[in-house]
């Protein structure tokens, strides 16, 4: 059926204008859709903590909401429920005195399995919700735990043989500890030599990357105590039991552990109270305290310089405390081991000796731990001793696990859902005109083509006809627009 000449110009004409007007139309959808829509926020709310935990044990938490402008500290409440989604108890977190918001959740005694921590907190009036998962094991699980910390292999702590020249004056006992666990470049850290119930005068000398104030000390018994500063990213250095004339008796190397940039951290108790110390680079700060009962992370707190006093009541037992900058510095932490003694009458010293040897079988049986359990080692000198005692384990660090936030509820989500469907849908429409006006404009040059030829001479040959790919144009052309179609879909542009 052909179309009436009268009518072939209007057509023409019509659809010269739907192929000049569409791309502006489009155009518009698109502007339009963009000034309508921001691209979602990206949310940042972060929540942290154990990921396993132990029944009848508190449960630290913290939380934290990371903006371009900083770390930001939201109102979080933290639900602990069960595998069945019973509650079993909820808090709401404290501001910290460095970053985020900080607390502690409990599981009651009979919980096994697996909890989930959902946290919640309103976010520039969006609901944020993060929930991960812990499993609840027994506490003797926990210490197949092996802390560690991200060095190099230099830079870890290791001891020599023992290299004895004069075995009927040389002491019981030569054993060197970093007190700090490791030393941090710059700073002050203290070497504690174990020599037994003998006195013996010690000397160290530097062999790499230390520099040493007072080289000699004694005769002591027990633990002579040395302050040092390592002055690289390795170092090295000789320990010697010497007698009164200078002659060696006994030498030993050790290799310090070091942690470049990290904190040295010392721990206290007193009085009921937990006080801290510690050091940084840059000068002192307020400071993230973890606390960790055997690797169970028990406890989030954060103190100050101004009042160094842990604000929490630790019952009687062995604590690990971990001490950090900021959120995201855990490797760099500062570790000290507090022991609180309990109502038994049991000395902290034996309390602390017990503890490492109840590692015994992950870590092998501490020499100065047999020599507490023994009786050799005297009450004055417990200080000293649990100093030396928790040294090495002062060198690894517990590391933490956290999950990242969604938006829990969005009312403005599904309109923009709906918003970018209907403009995709309209694209659709516009290039569905197009590709008709295409076609009719190629139908209609078909259909004009033999009037064209007639006014050839007839002794002419008519030109061949070959294929063209323009009669396929309105198909590509209805391509093109599906394409825009689903850029204004994309959630990642609108």
């Amino acid at each position: 059926m052909s179309i009436p000449s009268d009518r072939r110009p209007r057509a023409q004409a019509w659809s010269a204008w739907a192929l000049r007007i569409a791309p502006l139309g489009v155009a518009a959808i698109l502007a339009a859709l963009w000034l309508s829509e921001k691209p979602e926020p990206a949310i940042g709310f972060s929540l942290s903590g154990p990921s396993l935990a132990t029944p009848g044990l508190a449960v630290a938490l913290r939380a934290w909401r990371l903006t371009e402008r900083g770390v930001e500290a939201p109102v979080t409440r933290v639900e602990v429920r069960d595998g069945d989604g019973t509650l079993l108890s909820a808090t709401t977190l404290a501001s910290s005195l460095v970053e985020g918001v900080e607390g502690e959740g409990s599981i009651p005694p009979d919980v096994e399995g697996t909890v989930s921590f959902v946290a919640t907190a309103d976010v520039d009036g969006d609901a944020v919700s993060v929930v991960y998962g812990a499993t609840v094991e027994p506490e003797e699980v926990l210490r197949r735990y092996q802390p560690v910390r991200e060095t190099s292999p230099f830079q870890i702590y290791e001891v020599g043989p023992l290299e004895v020249h004069d075995s009927t004056r040389a002491p019981e006992e030569l054993d060197p500890r970093i007190e700090e666990g490791a030393c941090v470049p710059e700073l002050e850290c203290w070497l504690s030599v174990w020599v037994g119930d003998q006195p013996a005068t010690v000397r160290i000398a530097a062999v790499t990357g230390v520099r040493v104030e007072t080289p000699r000390l004694g005769p002591m018994r027990g633990f002579v105590r040395f302050p040092l500063v390592v002055v690289g990213n390795e170092a090295t250095m000789k320990v010697e039991a010497i007698a009164s004339d200078g002659q060696v008796l006994a030498s030993r190397q050790v290799r310090l552990p070091i942690v470049p940039g990290a904190i040295t951290a010392r721990a206290s108790y007193d009085h009921e109270r937990v006080r801290l110390q510690w050091e940084q680079l840059g000068g002192a700060a307020p400071i993230l305290v973890d606390v960790y009962r055997t690797n169970l992370w028990s406890y989030a707190s954060s103190v100050s310089p101004e009042d160094p006093v842990l604000p929490i009541d630790l019952p009687p037992g062995v604590w690990r405390l971990q001490l950090r900058a900021d959120l995201f510095s855990t490797n760099t932490a500062g570790v000290a081991h507090v022991v609180i003694p309990s109502d038994d009458g049991v000395p902290a010293l034996e309390m602390a000796a017990r503890a490492v040897l109840a590692d015994g079988e992950r870590d092998g049986l501490d020499p100065l731990a047999m020599a507490i359990v023994d009786g050799k080692v005297p009450e004055a000198q417990a200080a000293d001793a649990i100093r030396a005692l928790f040294g090495p384990r002062n060198f690894g660090v517990v590391s933490l696990a956290g999950v990242a936030s969604r938006v829990e509820a969005d009312p403005r989500r599904g309109r923009r859902e709906r918003l970018r469907w209907t403009a995709a849908a309209a694209i659709v429409a516009i290039g569905l005109v197009v590709s008709l006006a295409m076609r009719r404009l190629e139908r209609s040059a078909q259909t004009a083509a033999p009037h064209a030829l007639e006014s050839f001479d007839d002794s002419e040959p008519a030109p061949a006809s070959a294929p063209s790919l323009e009669r396929w144009l309105w198909a590509f052309v209805l391509l093109v627009y599906a394409l825009v179609a689903s850029l204004a879909l994309s959630k990642g542009w609108f």
